[in-house]
């Protein structure tokens, strides 16, 4: 199937999350979450550094890519305001964008470290020094500005940049891209914004030249210049010999047959392919992402929708590698499968990539962030043995901001419209209004999701209208049941959406129940980790089972999974469903052998209470399992 865009998100102006679940996230993210990451900005030198280079005096505190945090504030602040004008949130932006603007240099570079740190080797290392990352957030941080709350200071800000890039880089002028990739989304949302086609122009061809041999990347790690700023080696490179799998340098784009290297790079510059090959009718290209997605989801992702094993590359490995206790699973690798699977399925409007959306949101995103909104995990293990814990902020801190401003902008994930239809990929409570088919039309879903799969679909056009509803069937539905007064059953099914094509009227409803049950998943048995366990879900949620609830150690339990799954609902967690189970364990004894004879470990009966994966470790950290034994 040529990639085509088929429907386009909501802006956020005209979509709120009404139910209790996201609503209480989002009173979360304004209230604590925001004022936090701004603290932690700037008691750890972040706004400081903007303000030295903007007064050219003073030394660069922390990483060389810490601008970037500040970007993705602003850019989750943008977000949270469409939600609730909250004045604190306001006067912290506020001060963030004219700091940055300040911090500008007159030809429109800004990055702080160099600044202030080496001002004579602007642009010598691409493949490490994250410049071109950095701009790529504040340009994404300008839009998002801009398209939200209607002020330009930060887009200026950006185009000042995008243009500063596009003087020195491009066709005709120096190869190079960024070892980071980011800015490529980020030149194509300027072009939708700005109308002009050089910004998108650029990223196509960043996009394009990447993997080519030789690479610019290549040429940087022998170059004086470079290895001065950054003398610690390099993941490009292989025994010797450089390979570029880490920065997706290793091969042109529509010769990449599995997804390879840093996780987030990936995501980035995956999703910036997907948004350049909207319409060209490129079969290769097409066929590329298609390939890499089903390698990624079909092979190497985990049941949470985290993606990455391995610590050491943050990132990939190889297929069915899917480790629990060491599992790195970056939070911000989940927000970026969020984001390019949201491309994939602008692009085909095919279901598969929203169960994708879904189950990462759920499970892989939603684990990073406790509840209280202040706390963050950076890499999301499916087991723990009591040492794995959240923070309040990372030296690295590339996670909490980046799960802000899902949080802040989830609306866009959750429906969708296009000319003639109006599609519901999660049916989360929402107010949303649309124009299909020349005519403004209201949606309003009522749902308790994700604890029942049961919600109703309010159609209120301002006149009588023809066009499709799509509500997604999810892969986890065991029946779906609808009922729409004058239409006994769906008028066709489309790529996993039922369709209800008819002439609406104000006052229609639609109900829906997905047949929500409690479910033992099993993994492939190439995935050895999980060989003789079983994960258990209900809906989009993965649940976990920790020691808290169980009393001991999860990894002594057994699931005897042919019993009865009950469910209840516990004011425990800010509000959940658990899941309680039956099953026996082995008992620790203070026997003095390490090794017995078979048959003489002793066992007794248990009952398990499971949690929602998203919501474990928020009561201080335990022993902690996904998967756990089948019996």
């Amino acid at each position: 199937m040529s990639l085509q865009r088929r429907m386009r998100s909501l802006p956020l102006s005209d979509i709120k999350l009404t139910d209790s679940f996201w609503s209480r996230w989002q009173n979360v993210l304004i209230d604590v979450t925001l004022p936090t990451q701004y603290e932690q900005l700037m008691s750890t030198g972040r706004i400081a550094n903007f303000e030295k280079a903007a007064a050219k005096s003073g030394e660069f505190e922390g990483l060389w890519f810490n601008d970037s945090d500040a970007y993705k504030f602003a850019e989750a602040s943008a977000y949270a305001l469409t939600i609730r004008d909250d004045p604190t949130v306001r006067q912290h932006l506020d001060l963030v964008i004219r700091i940055i603007q300040a911090a500008q240099e007159p030809n429109g570079y800004i990055n702080t470290f160099f600044q202030l740190k080496h001002p004579n080797l602007k642009w010598r290392n691409l493949h490490m020094m994250h410049e071109m990352y950095c701009g790529g957030h504040l340009i994404e941080a300008g839009v998002a500005v801009y398209e939200c709350l209607g002020d330009r200071r930060l887009l200026d800000v950006s185009i000042r940049f995008a243009d500063h890039v596009g003087s020195i880089f491009g066709p005709e002028k120096r190869l190079g891209f960024c070892g980071h990739e980011e800015i490529e989304l980020a030149l194509i949302k300027l072009s939708r914004v700005t109308g002009d086609r050089k910004h998108a122009d650029l990223a196509n061809w960043m996009v394009e030249a990447r993997g080519h041999s030789p690479s610019p990347l290549e040429a940087e790690l022998t170059d004086p210049d470079a290895t001065t700023l950054w003398p610690h080696g390099s993941q490009l490179m292989k025994d010797g010999k450089y390979i570029g799998e880490y920065s997706q340098d290793h091969a042109p784009i529509r010769e990449h047959t599995e997804i390879v290297g840093h996780a987030v790079r990936a995501m980035y510059f995956y999703i910036a392919a997907a948004e350049l090959s909207d319409g060209k009718r490129d079969d290769a290209m097409d066929a590329a992402l298609e390939r890499i997605w089903n390698n990624l989801t079909r092979k190497r992702m985990y049941v949470t929708g985290g993606i990455g094993p391995s610590a050491s590359n943050e990132g990939f490995t190889a297929d069915f590698d899917l480790p629990n206790l060491s599992a790195y699973a970056e939070t911000c690798a989940s927000c970026g499968l969020v984001f390019w699977g949201q491309k994939m399925l602008e692009l085909t409007a095919n279901s598969e990539y929203a169960e994708i959306i879904e189950r990462a949101i759920y499970n892989g995103v939603l684990s990073g962030i406790s509840l209280s909104g202040d706390q963050y995990f950076y890499a999301n293990p499916l087991e723990s043995r009591g040492t794995h814990a959240r923070t309040p902020w990372f030296t690295c801190a590339c996670c909490p901001p980046n799960i802000a401003r899902l949080i802040g902008s989830l609306a866009q994930y959750v429906v969708s419209s296009s000319s003639d239809a109006f599609y519901i990929h999660i049916p989360v409570g929402v107010d949303a209004s649309a124009s299909i088919n020349g005519t403004k039309v209201g949606i309003k879903v009522e749902s308790d999701y994700p604890w029942s799969g049961s919600y109703k679909v309010h159609v209120t056009p301002e006149r009588p209208v023809q066009f499709k509803l799509n509500v997604r069937i999810p892969d986890w539905s065991e029946e779906m049941e609808t009922d729409l007064p004058g239409a006994e059953e769906p008028a066709g099914y489309e790529a996993g959406y039922a369709v209800f094509d008819r002439i609406w009227k104000a006052g229609d409803v639609l109900s829906v129940d997905l047949g929500m049950v409690p479910r033992w998943v099993e993994a492939d048995p190439k995935v050895r980790d999980n060989l003789g366990r079983i994960a258990l879900a209900n809906g989009p949620l993965v649940y976990a089972l920790e020691q808290h609830d169980l009393g001991f150690a999860p990894q002594l339990f057994t699931a005897l999974t042919e019993s009865p799954v009950e469910i209840f609902k516990s004011k425990l967690l800010e509000g959940i469903n658990l899941l309680s189970v039956d099953g026996v364990a082995e008992v620790e004894s203070d026997c003095d052998e390490l090794y017995s004879p078979e048959g003489t470990a002793e066992t007794k009966e248990a009952r398990a209470k499971f949690i929602p994966y998203y919501a474990w470790n928020n009561r201080g950290p335990n022993n902690m399992q996904v998967w756990v034994r089948k019996g």
